[in-house]
């Protein structure tokens, strides 16, 4: 057989450690320092600091670099209370005060309102929870097989590789103590090459979990899965390619908001954060400021997230969603709670709604809480409606702020602006903003 000669290519020296001064921080709370002409982004370093880095990403632009050691730490560096928080890509600020993380967050939206020529933004009102931890009751734990076994964690930031955890500090404590167990059911089970993620909800009376797989689940998996639920007091659904079961469900699955029970499946969206939810709506109903009696439009309502409590006060609010199990749900909502001014309807939001029936009602007050894509195809039909007020409920600045200069030009004053701290010791924001008709 012939042989060919391969020349052996010398391996890659690994890259000197680099000391560097941290001079900003940008929008995602990422240290910035300067190296032969150049960005230098570093994860994790806070601004002023003297840090030991190692060079990770080289371009024309800009570079990027791991932190090995700091060593002139910042006044304000904290230790972060979480041992997964430099490789989980969750709570990437843990190492700020929260103070500065808000800080942090009112500039980068201001910077996006800037982007879009909007550079005169009222003061920004901020909701946030005081307690910092412990916060989310929902929670979506990815599944990755290791060997004959499987791995459960979150993912690693900015990459699909899997961080395996034994706890998480800013899941309430009944879904963090989960975990661990859950990773042990797992391991038990044959069709582990069919596992796909699993979703845990805090609810009102319990917790519900919900595993998502690919074909189907052996009688002794099955087995396994229903006694463990059984045993802990779970509510167990599972969910294929096509369709969502429950498997045992010993409680209604609700949350709470201003008295109201919102039901709902696991799978639907509901508010992470449950007490900043709750004074979200609060703040909602205020800043709409409707009259006794007058009618409001809820478009994107969910399950009746904000309808069912401005209906329960009083006014005849009309809810319109895009997925027709959601006003179902709603629907239902209404009817447990008893409160027959809530009306909901599905309609397509992207295409023109103007001509549908509820449309034709007069409405001076408007609310609006679309997904991360926003209202961009949402605005021309709405503009037809000319609402007096519109309440604008964000989980993505960006698309507010894109979506705010077409209001603008429609008319629309920007009056208020809250900032919503949903998701502490982490750079997202959520944010309510209020446009008045001039």
């Amino acid at each position: 057989m012939v042989q060919f000669f391969k020349e052996n290519k010398p391996k890659a020296q690994a890259q000197p450690p680099l000391e560097v001064t941290i001079v900003e921080l940008n929008a995602h709370g990422v240290g910035l320092a300067r190296y032969q002409g150049k960005p230098l982004f570093v994860p994790g370093a806070l601004k002023g600091e003297l840090v030991r880095v190692r060079l990770m990403v080289q371009n024309n632009k800009y570079r990027t670099a791991s932190l090995l050691k700091v060593l002139k730490p910042s006044a304000e560096r904290l230790k972060p209370f979480c041992a997964y928080s430099t490789d989980c890509g969750g709570c990437s600020l843990q190492h700020m005060p929260v103070t500065s993380q808000r800080e942090l967050k009112a500039r980068s939206v201001a910077q996006l309102f800037s982007r879009h020529g909007i550079d005169e933004l009222p003061e920004p009102e901020w909701l946030h929870d005081a307690g910092h931890q412990g916060y989310r009751r929902v929670a979506r734990l990815a599944i990755r097989r290791q060997g004959k076994g499987v791995s459960l964690g979150f993912r690693r930031g900015q990459s699909h590789d899997l961080v395996e955890i034994e706890h998480c500090g800013v899941l309430r404590p009944v879904l963090s103590a989960l975990i661990a167990p859950l990773r042990q059911l797992l391991n038990r089970l044959q069709a582990v090459k069919q596992l796909g993620h699993i979703e845990l909800y805090d609810a009102a009376e319990g917790v519900a979990l919900l595993l998502r797989h690919g074909g189907t689940l052996p009688a002794r998996d099955l087995e396994q899965l229903l006694t463990f639920a059984q045993t802990r007091g779970l509510a167990l659904f599972l969910q294929d390619d096509s369709a969502r079961r429950p498997l045992h469900v010993p409680f209604s699955l609700y949350y709470q908001t201003d008295n109201i029970k919102l039901s709902f499946t696991p799978g639907d969206f509901i508010q992470i954060n449950g007490l900043l939810n709750e004074r979200m709506v609060r703040q909602a109903q205020d800043w709409l400021a409707a009259d006794p009696g007058q009618p409001v439009l809820d478009l994107f309502c969910g399950v009746g997230n904000f309808s069912l409590p401005l209906a329960a006060a009083g006014h005849p609010v009309t809810g319109v969603e895009g997925v027709m199990e959601m006003v179902e749900q709603a629907r239902g909502n209404a009817e447990d709670n008893a409160v027959p001014l809530a009306r909901f309807y599905r309609a397509d939001l992207a295409a023109d709604f103007t001509r549908e029936p509820w449309a034709q009602e007069r409405f001076e007050r408007v609310i609006l809480d679309p997904g991360r894509a926003g209202a961009e195809q949402v605005i021309p039909y709405l503009r037809q409606l000319s609402p007096e007020r519109l309440l604008y409920v964000s989980c993505n600045p960006v698309t507010l702020a894109r979506d705010s200069q077409a209001l603008l030009a429609a008319g629309y004053r920007l009056s208020r602006l809250g900032l919503i701290d949903m998701f502490p010791h982490t750079v997202h924001c959520e944010a309510m903003a209020l446009f008045e008709l001039i």
